[in-house]
């Protein structure tokens, strides 16, 4: 029997950063890319996570960061809610023709 274990908050010191450019900062956590922090004219941060979806905008650079540590995030909260309710439906068709398949092969058995 498999237990899965809901993710812990990962922690910041987990993270390594790199500034490849000025203003643009890359996380990474056991060679997994984690996300980015951008920098903007006005001196705001702008975080993404590693799929370059847009986290928030953020006064501080740390704030940033921080930002992709965190599975409650609001915006890391709707996209899994979204990514969930997306393959439920793609998992519900999926069931739905292979039922339909397999009733079509019931019928179809006694011919061949």
């Amino acid at each position: 029997m498999m237990t899965t274990v809901a993710p812990a908050l990962r922690s910041f010191a987990a993270l390594r950063w790199s500034e490849v450019e000025p203003g643009f900062h890359v996380g990474e956590r056991d060679g997994e890319f984690v996300g980015y922090v951008d920098t903007n004219a006005d001196g705001t941060f702008v975080a993404f996570d590693g799929h370059s979806t847009a986290v928030g905008r953020f006064r501080s650079l740390a704030e940033a960061k921080a930002s992709l540590l965190t599975t409650d995030h609001p915006a890391n909260v709707r996209r899994d809610r979204l990514t969930r309710r997306v393959a439920l439906g793609v998992a519900t068709g999926v069931g739905a023709v292979a039922a339909g398949l397999a009733l079509t092969a019931g019928v179809l058995a006694p011919f061949l």
